[in-house]
């Protein structure tokens, strides 16, 4: 089983264990990433660390060392698509509102 660090952006896996000892594994767990949940790799820092996961529903940035204590089961690799929530994973193509691209871009 590969640590959740092998994944690429849009790739989606299901949790299989969380190792670690003490308090980073009880806050994991506590922020859900439990056995069986679905992670998804949303983006990557440009520096590669922390990595932004989207698990049951909402965005959560680990940093790669917390992130290699995670042991998943690759479910898809690259294909993106639409979560649960029906929020589009963000790649080249990234979607914002008008009001906030029009702020970025000095408009």
């Amino acid at each position: 089983m590969p640590p959740l660090t092998d994944l690429s952006p849009q790739d989606r896996a299901i949790i299989h264990e969380v190792r670690g000892r003490g308090a980073l594994r009880k806050r994991l767990l506590d922020m859900g990433v439990i056995p069986g949940a679905e992670i998804a790799v949303v983006r990557v820092a440009p520096l590669g660390d922390p990595v932004e996961y989207l698990v049951k529903g909402y965005h959560l940035s680990l940093r790669r060392d917390e992130a290699a204590q995670i042991m998943v089961h690759t479910v898809t690799i690259g294909t993106g698509g639409k979560t649960d929530q029906n929020e589009t994973l963000p790649g080249s193509a990234r979607r914002w509102p008008g009001w906030l691209t029009r702020r970025r871009n000095g408009r």
